[in-house]
């Protein structure tokens, strides 16, 4: 309020007439005040108005330059991405190490175009000069990219080595720094001008409020509305305190917060109940003290900064270790650790949890799998034995009926040992055991070995099976075993689905730096919801059809890991005019070395020991050897050392797992008493032979009785040569 002093004189008028002057200068007094008031809150309005207007822009300003800022670091990024998978292709050759450069190609196109449409115009040529930059250096990682898949790993290390990569790189982070520095010194001459500004508004502001007296009021409503939301809002914190406190508190799993040298601050009760101590008891002391085994604090804090933050995939890390209880017993434990930043330290929250059951229910499907592997396999080995033998005529003719039910049990005990045989291939995939022989090989000997087997399943489903081989040899490092259990799957897979009188195609053709069999059938083709999942375990695209065809699901799960670690792949296509086209590619080796061909001439009858604890297998073995070998079977390795130290054999079949006794042992007494004679593992283990001095190793179930006896055979006569 403004007051006015105006000198009248009293002796100058009546009485009446200076009391109306009075109130007429109250009432112009109060008319002024009135109209000075909306103007008082007019003016403030308008400055706070500029003022907003000018915080509004500077905000708008810094928050576009801010995230220009943001996608030049993406941009970085991207590429430090692209260079780093390109490198960890170029070192492993591993095609999944390139998953986060295809990634970054995209985000390095929508990060250019973004910046385009951003950046002012005095930034567009640095920006354009840039891209040159990153266009350079992407086509240097193509280079490589192309290189490595061309086989040239050597000149795309070497051009790795070269430097000019990381001269790029630095000229990529040196251009990007300078449009990052424009945009901030863009952010603080804005923030400079806004500060002047700033400082003429507060002086006009400062003499608005001589007159915003009547404002306390508003001020007085505005503060108790906002004390009002303060409650409104500490209450609310307070809830969500007490309902995490209530999660922690009562979580199955034990929890613990950890500092950052990994003390303990705090733990829910789980941890008593799980561990017997009391609160009291480990509060500050070191977390290991719950673990069996004893680390240094180094050791912990080592540990401890690998740790990252919580995020979309779960907990920072996960590990398992032994845990040990207050009263000494120890049990198997799992834990979730993150880290996380309070008070400016980091601080750990870990979650754990008993493992126990699980570790339990993992021995239990070992003890299964050692169980099927030997309990099972050995006795089908005998029985598919005596069944192909009895099939052949080794005890003379059968008639049509008994040979007809031969047959039938001969065909459906090896449906029986392949079914096993795919269940444990998938244990060992999924459990990294699965083992590989490589060798350089010729692959038509293998399609065509394949395609014979396979012609007697074929015409039971009266399908042809046709083979086409190229003209010049194709070669490959891999398995022989592997790989024609992976071309068995596919031509069982093509056969089954394929209609009567059809024809399935096998063909071998060279691609580029690797040799291609396609498998070919005029089967219904692949429905489209099925195609994405047609690789995975126990995948079927029709149960009911499947379960009439037989099988598992499991064959082209078993294609791929295969095909995978002999450094290809596998794939399909439709085929024209109806059915599918299965196709696997591996990496072709030049192979110029003519091959030599074998000897042939009759040879007296070689001994052969033969060790195995299983009488059916020891009985259809010698069956099998009959009138090419002489076997000598022994059911005990007492037996198997005496016949050694008093015998000379020109080979050697020996079982790995004989209950309580391990043929491993006898391998050295061998080697002993015949350094060059022959050793063959014929055993129901997939694993466990590895380094043991055998010259063979077959599997049961999975090699034939006929493999034995032709691959003992081989290895006798290449010991004579060797000899001779």
């Amino acid at each position: 309020m403004f007051g006015l002093s105006m000198a009248l004189s009293s002796e100058a008028m009546p009485v009446q007439t200076k009391s109306r002057s009075q109130s007429a200068i109250r009432a112009t007094a109060a008319a002024f005040a009135l109209l000075l008031i909306p103007a008082i809150f007019g003016g403030l309005y308008f400055l706070m108005q500029a003022e907003f207007a000018q915080v509004r822009e500077l905000r708008s300003t810094t928050e576009q330059a801010i995230a220009t800022r943001d996608d030049l670091q993406q941009l970085l990024i991207a590429h430090i991405d692209a260079e780093t998978a390109v490198r960890g292709y170029v070192i492993t050759q591993n095609p999944d190490f390139l998953q986060p450069y295809n990634a970054s190609l995209e985000r390095r196109e929508r990060l250019f175009q973004i910046l385009r449409q951003r950046l002012d115009p005095d930034l567009q040529p640095q920006l354009a000069a840039l891209q040159q930059v990153s266009d350079t250096r992407w086509e240097n990682l193509r280079a490589n990219l192309a290189d490595v898949r061309a086989g040239r790993v050597d000149a795309a290390r070497r051009r790795t080595a070269s430097g000019a990569g990381k001269a790029l790189m630095d000229d990529i982070r040196d251009r990007i720094a300078r449009i990052d520095r424009t945009a901030l010194d863009k952010i603080q001459g804005l923030s400079a001008a806004v500060t002047g500004s700033r400082a003429g508004v507060e002086k006009a502001v400062t003499t608005l409020m001589i007159g915003l007296g009547l404002l306390l009021l508003v001020v007085a409503v505005v503060t108790g509305r906002s004390l009002h939301q303060r409650r409104e809002a500490l209450a609310r914190v307070k809830r969500l305190a007490d309902r995490q406190k209530a999660m922690f508190e009562g979580a199955v799993d034990p929890m613990l917060l950890l500092d950052s040298e990994g003390r303990i601050l705090r733990m829910n009760p789980s941890v008593s109940r799980m561990f017997g101590y009391e609160e009291h008891e480990l509060l500050h002391r070191h977390n290991t003290v719950l673990m069996e085994s004893r680390f240094t604090l180094e050791q912990s804090m080592a540990w401890l900064a690998s740790v990252g933050e919580a995020g979309a995939h779960g907990a920072g890390r996960r590990q398992e270790f032994t845990g040990r209880c207050k009263d000494g017993s120890t049990f198997e434990t799992e834990i979730a650790i993150s880290r996380f930043i309070s008070d400016g330290e980091h601080q750990y929250v870990v979650a754990i949890r008993d493992i126990t059951d699980r570790k339990r229910a993992e021995k239990m499907k070992n003890e299964f799998v050692s169980t099927v592997s030997h309990e099972l396999r050995t006795p089908l080995t005998s029985i598919g034995g005596s069944l192909g033998l009895l099939s052949a005529g080794a005890v003379g003719p059968l008639n049509e009926k008994a040979q007809r039910l031969v047959t039938i049990a001969h065909s459906n005990c090896e449906r029986l040992i392949r079914l096993i045989n795919d269940i444990l291939d998938i244990e060992k995939i999924e459990s990294g055991k699965m083992e590989f022989d490589h060798r350089r090989m010729q692959v038509a000997p293998l399609v065509q070995r394949t395609a014979s087997a396979m012609r007697g399943f074929a015409e039971q489903h009266r399908v042809r099976i046709a083979v086409d081989l190229p003209t010049v040899p194709e070669s490959v490092v891999g398995d022989p075993d592997r790989l024609e259990q992976l071309l068995t799957n596919l031509m069982s897979n093509a056969i089954k689905h394929s209609p009567e009188g059809a024809q399935v195609e096998v063909s071998v053709r060279r691609d580029g730096d690797m040799t291609r069999i396609e498998v070919a059938d005029r089967g219904a083709g692949i429905p489209l919801d099925f195609r994405k999942r047609i690789f995975g375990k126990f995948a079927m695209a029709d149960a009911s059809d499947s379960r009439a065809k037989g099988g598992t699901g499991l064959g082209l799960s078993i294609v791929r890991e295969i095909a995978q670690h002999h450094g290809g792949d596998v794939g399909f296509a439709d085929r024209e005019g109806g059915g599918t086209i299965f196709f696997v590619t591996i990496p072709r080796i030049e192979d110029n070395l003519p091959e030599r061909p074998e000897r042939n001439g009759k040879h007296r009858l070689p001994k052969v020991l033969h060790v195995d604890d299983d009488l059916d297998c020891l009985n259809v073995v010698s069956s099998a050897f009959a009138e090419r070998a002489e076997i000598v079977s022994c059911g005990s390795l007492d037996q198997a050392h005496e016949l050694v130290a008093s015998q000379r054999f020109a080979a050697a079949i020996i079982d790995i797992d004989m209950h309580s006794e391990d043929g491993l042992r006898l391998i050295p007494q061998l080697r002993e008493a015949q350094p060059n004679v022959p050793i063959l593992l014929f055993t129901a283990l997939d694993s466990g032979y590895t380094d043991t001095g055998a010259d063979k190793v077959l599997v049961k179930s999975r090699a034939s009785i006929g493999d034995l006896v032709s691959e003992t055979m081989r290895l006798i006569a290449a010991s004579k040569r060797k000899a001779a």
